[in-house]
């Protein structure tokens, strides 16, 4: 996890230097960061309640939500996944 802690705070770094040199470029750069890390999470639940058998419960708590709206943003990510 320290690699990913340290590989996140480049990327805060880098977006901090971008809205102050260029606000336009720091726009798209957080747009595709935004894109990735959506992506990212919706493989990751997929993953989890397929392989880990997590639960709605333990998806929600990962992203500070309830398990209805863990279920509601990504069960048919889960359901594609089967597929």
């Amino acid at each position: 996890m320290r690699e990913l802690d340290e590989a996140l705070q480049t990327l805060r770094d880098t977006l901090d230097m971008l809205i102050h040199d260029d606000p336009i470029a720091a726009m798209r750069a957080a747009a595709q960061a935004e894109a990735l890390a959506r992506e990212a999470a919706q493989r990751a639940v997929a993953a989890g309640c397929l392989t880990a058998q997590a639960s709605w419960t333990d998806v929600g708590a990962a992203f500070g939500v309830s398990r209805q709206a863990a279920h509601q943003r990504f069960a048919r990510h889960v359901r594609a996944a089967r597929r």
